[in-house]
């Protein structure tokens, strides 16, 4: 079996913190309070995105994180990984797939199904079963025929491949392991986003803006999202794993208010100027998605959770952290900074 990373709580010297937003209530009532002792947590999908972010919350409020990726897979010749066994809880923040991807490249959305399947059939047969909790999409398995925002009785109706495959890995959770927890995330943003074709509009302007491209715009400006912090999806994720009776098992995680993308470039002009902001629109895509955002209350009651970081907030931050890493490419401390490959970028997470 291939080497893992165990992270261990904050008060052992390898440990890195996370900047988990200070003004998140406390657990609420619905929701029984945080263990009192730490937990073990497996994190699959640890150096991505949301997972890299889930771990250092997690190991900054005292738990020990196991870290599973491609490189660190959680199941080998011998079944799954003992320290995936030993946990209290897996998050499933793994996915080689988004909107764009899972519209042109089907053999990726079954293996990314495949994989998941896969691991929760292992662990069925497995001695012990740590509860797990998959990240899934908020603004691609409702009915967008229905107008939001969009609570988790919502109806459900994806018209994407993204948000089928996503809606077919929670049934699929829900049947193996009814016990477990689905977090249905909005457009998650934040610093250390890849930019990559078909997701997470904010990203792509910002590093186009820092780069002195064009801002591309695909849809009407009138077109609504729901965009949420990576940190405050972290602090959701901590907030999961503490739960101990959660009710519902479905949880929506977004900021609970809707931002038209015209919006939306007006924040990214004020943060980076004017003249750093030029627009080209294009016409709207298959893969996009109409106007969505979340009720995201049940979250508030259940895990006393509330998203803490303003969109204004979050984007300056996010620059923040893009000019960093360009200046500490010019001073040969980092790769240089991505150039973006024209019109295929994307709009929506």
């Amino acid at each position: 079996m291939t080497a893992v990373q165990t992270r261990r709580p904050p008060t052992e010297p390898a440990t890195r913190r996370s900047a988990v937003h200070p003004t998140s209530p406390p657990a609420g009532p619905a929701g029984s309070p945080r263990h009192g002792r730490p937990l073990s947590v497996s994190v699959i999908g640890a150096r991505g995105f949301i997972g890299s972010h889930a771990c250092r919350a997690l190991e900054q409020r005292g738990h020990v994180v196991h870290e599973f990726d491609r490189t660190s897979p959680p199941t080998g010749p011998e079944g799954i990984d003992e320290r995936i066994l030993g946990s209290d809880h897996v998050v499933w923040a793994a996915s080689s797939i988004n909107p764009m991807i899972a519209e042109h490249d089907p053999d990726r959305v079954a293996l990314d199904i495949a994989a998941f399947t896969s691991f929760l059939s292992l662990l069925a047969h497995a001695p012990t079963r740590p509860r797990t909790i998959l990240l899934s999409s908020g603004g691609t398995v409702y009915d967008q025929d229905v107008e939001p925002p969009y609570a988790e009785t919502s109806p459900l109706g994806p018209d994407s491949a993204y948000g089928r495959a996503k809606l077919l890995l929670e049934h699929e959770l829900v049947h193996n392991a009814p016990d477990s927890i689905v977090l249905r995330v909005a457009n998650a943003y934040g610093p250390g986003q890849p930019v990559a074709p078909g997701q997470g509009v904010i990203s792509h302007w910002l590093h186009a803006a820092a780069a002195g491209q064009e801002l591309h715009v695909f849809g009407d400006l009138r077109a609504e999202r729901d965009y949420v912090h990576v940190e405050d999806i972290a602090d959701a994720i901590a907030r999961a794993v503490e739960v101990t009776d959660p009710d519902p098992h479905v949880l929506n995680v977004g900021s609970g208010h809707p931002t038209s993308l015209g919006s939306l470039l007006d924040v990214i002009r004020d943060v980076v100027g004017e003249d750093a902001a030029a627009v080209r629109l294009h016409p709207e895509r298959d893969f996009d998605g109409r106007s969505t955002w979340l009720d995201c209350s049940a979250s508030e009651r259940t895990l006393g959770w509330v998203a803490g970081t303003s969109l204004v907030e979050g984007i300056r931050g996010t620059w923040a952290a893009i000019a960093a890493a360009r200046t500490a490419s010019v001073d040969g401390d980092a790769p240089a900074a991505l150039v973006l490959p024209g019109p295929t970028v994307g709009t929506a997470s």
